[in-house]
Parts: structure tokens; C-alpha cells; sequence
């Protein structure tokens, strides 16, 4: 097999060569963040549902794909996350028998090459479709608010399934999601489902492509009436609704000027949104330059952005506890503030002020 056959080449993809870089600075992000927490367990895990071969080829140089970019943002923090004893699981999913191979021998390879990896770094290979492994992955996690998760996404369609999604969203652990969001197949199986609504006659190809479309997006067909942004935002409800915050990167075609895909960053903690907003920026800023209007704070006005529904949550053992102030027997102590907005100037409202939840 030649060097061309065996990775996929990027020479003329720069939206491949964006994503990339996105994901290994917000991994990077992400690592260094959770090893300076001292509450969570020790046992960490990672989740490539579309790992591909491990790397790709650029200007006739091998490249680093996702599996090798985690594994050497781990590798280049080694001493500190030994330091703190931690062990990371990395789940690594590829459906195609040529890929996988090809996946497996990428990895094996560095892993030995770098041998100090196998003191902090297990890899789990699964050969089969994402939405099936997807069981079998959740079973081996520890599920548990104490153990960070990072998953990453990257179909080439619309091959992940809406109830696949819900479930990564209903673990318990702490998720930071990157998802690829590929809006041109979205538009385009949309357009089939129009053709549909007016009674065009369909292909059994154009049929099982709506199919695809409803276990992506769901089964309301009332969306075909939506604009793009729209259907995004009906999108996203996946994460908002269990209290997950959104932020996306546009990634536009190389020769118009129109969206590709949309890269999505979910996560339960709005301070790391807002690092991953800063990361994207800078990202639009290296590549379209400063505007007239400024840099970097100009592009992270034009991010994609959608808070949670509204509502954190907090487990406690009970909400009412005893209280010792001499004007009350009870209370309910609001841990995070309050987003109620009354009348009555509580201490709760005004730390939901102070940061930044509520304008």
C-alpha cells in the first residue's frame, strides 16, 4: 500500500487541518484544567467515536490525526499527571476493517516509541459502528460526577445517532464534547424530506437517507420548514437541556463562502466554554487576520453560542437544613445564587450577579 492509500491526504483541506489544530489545543485545555483538580478520581477517560486511521498526510508529511494528537498532549504533560497518579482510558472507535488496521498499527507505534505512556495511558479499540460500541464503552466508565470525560465526535455524515448522543449526555461524569456538526449533510437530506412533503417520488436510496436524517435529528419532520441556524439551535437542545453550554466554530467551504460544518463544544462548565469561545476566536483571527472593527474580540462576537436551558443542578443530601441566625428555625441555602429575578434583594440573586449568570 502507498504512502497516498494508506493516509488520507489533507494537502488541500484546510478545514481538516483547522479542526485539528481546535482539537489538540482544547484537549490541551482540558488536561491541564482537570489534573489541577484535587476532588476528582484518578481514573480519566477519552472517547474518539470516528478515530479514522490515526493520521493523515500533508505536503507528503504524515500528520497527526485525533488518536495521536491526544496522545501526545498527554505525552507532553507525562511528569504532572504521573505527579498526581492519574490514569486515562482512551476509547478508540473505527468501523471500516482497512481503517481500524491501519488505526491500530498508528497507535501501537507510538505508544512504543514513547514507552513512558504506558504507565498513565490504556487504549480500548473497538472495530464497529459508534452507536453500537457505545454501550459497551459506557459500561466500562466509571459513572460518577467525580471522573472527566472528553468525547470527540467526528462523523463524516450524519452517522451518529440522536439516542447515542443522549446517552453520552446522561452519564453522570463531567463532559467537555467536540462534535462535528456537519451541516451540509443536514441541508442536504433536508432538501430530500422537502421533495418528500410536496409528494416527489423518492429513490429507495433518497428513503433510507430520510431515515438517516430522523435518527439524527429526531423523528419531527416540522424542521424541514427551518433555516439552517435553526435547526442547529433544535440541535443543540441535546446538550442545553441537560444543562450543557454551546458554543460553535463555523468552518467554512475552502472556495465559498458558506458553512461546511459547524464545530461544537458542549460543556457543563460555562468558565471552559469560554475558554474553548477564546480558542476559536483566535483561531478565526490566525486565519481571516485583524478586521477593521479589531481582532480576536471582534470574532468572538460572530461564535455560535447557546446557553444551557437555564437550570444547574447540585446534589445534596437534604435542601432544608437547621439554621443558628436568630431570625429563623430553617433554611434553604441557594449554593450556586439564584436566577429568579424577585423583587426581594437576596444575597443568592446578587451572587448570580456578581458572576455573571444573570445581566
Amino acid at each position: 500500500m502507498d504512502r497516498k492509500n494508506k493516509f488520507w491526504d489533507i494537502t488541500n483541506r484546510p478545514s481538516t487541518k483547522t479542526k485539528l489544530k481546535i482539537l489538540e489545543k482544547c484537549f490541551d485545555i482540558w488536561l491541564t484544567i482537570w489534573n489541577n483538580q484535587d476532588w476528582v478520581v484518578n481514573e480519566w477517560y477519552v472517547i474518539d467515536l470516528f478515530a479514522g486511521r490515526g493520521k493523515y498526510l500533508d505536503n507528503q508529511k504524515e500528520v497527526s490525526g485525533s488518536p495521536l494528537i491526544f496522545l501526545e498532549v498527554i505525552f507532553n504533560k507525562i511528569k504532572k499527571l504521573k505527579t498526581k497518579k492519574r490514569k486515562i482510558k482512551i476509547f478508540l472507535v473505527e468501523k471500516a476493517k482497512i481503517n481500524f488496521k491501519e488505526l491500530k498499527n498508528n497507535v501501537e507505534d507510538f505508544i512504543g516509541k514513547n514507552q513512558e505512556l504506558k504507565e498513565v495511558v490504556s487504549v480500548i479499540y473497538f472495530n464497529s459502528d459508534c452507536n453500537e460500541a457505545i454501550e459497551n464503552i459506557i459500561k466500562d466508565l466509571k459513572n460518577t460526577t467525580k471522573a472527566p470525560c472528553f468525547i470527540f465526535i467526528d462523523p463524516t455524515g450524519l452517522q451518529i445517532k440522536k439516542e447515542t448522543l443522549e446517552k453520552i449526555v446522561e452519564l453522570k461524569n463531567p463532559k467537555d464534547i467536540l462534535l462535528n456538526y456537519i451541516l451540509e449533510g443536514v441541508r442536504r437530506t433536508t432538501g430530500i424530506l422537502k421533495k418528500k412533503s410536496v409528494g416527489g417520488n423518492l429513490t429507495i436510496k433518497e428513503l433510507k437517507t430520510i431515515e438517516t436524517l430522523k435518527k439524527f435529528l429526531g423523528e419531527d419532520e416540522n424542521l424541514i420548514s427551518l433555516d439552517d441556524r435553526e435547526i442547529l439551535k433544535y440541535y443543540v437542545k441535546i446538550f442545553t437541556s441537560k444543562g450543557l453550554k454551546v458554543v460553535g466554530y463555523d468552518m467554512k467551504y475552502p472556495n465559498r463562502n458558506d458553512i461546511l460544518y459547524y464545530l461544537l463544544f458542549a460543556s457543563r462548565k460555562l468558565t471552559i466554554t469560554d475558554i474553548v469561545k477564546d480558542i476559536f476566536s483566535k483561531q478565526k483571527e490566525e486565519m481571516l487576520g485583524t478586521t477593521l472593527f479589531g481582532g480576536k474580540e471582534f470574532y468572538k462576537e460572530e461564535i455560535f453560542s447557546v446557553p444551557s436551558n437555564g437550570f444547574s443542578t447540585i446534589e445534596r443530601k437534604s435542601l432544608l437544613y437547621k439554621t443558628e441566625v436568630e431570625y429563623g428555625d430553617w433554611t434553604i441555602n441557594h449554593i450556586i445564587g439564584c436566577k429568579h429575578g424577585c423583587k426581594f434583594p437576596c444575597y443568592a440573586m446578587m451572587m448570580a450577579k456578581k458572576f455573571g449568570w444573570v445581566k
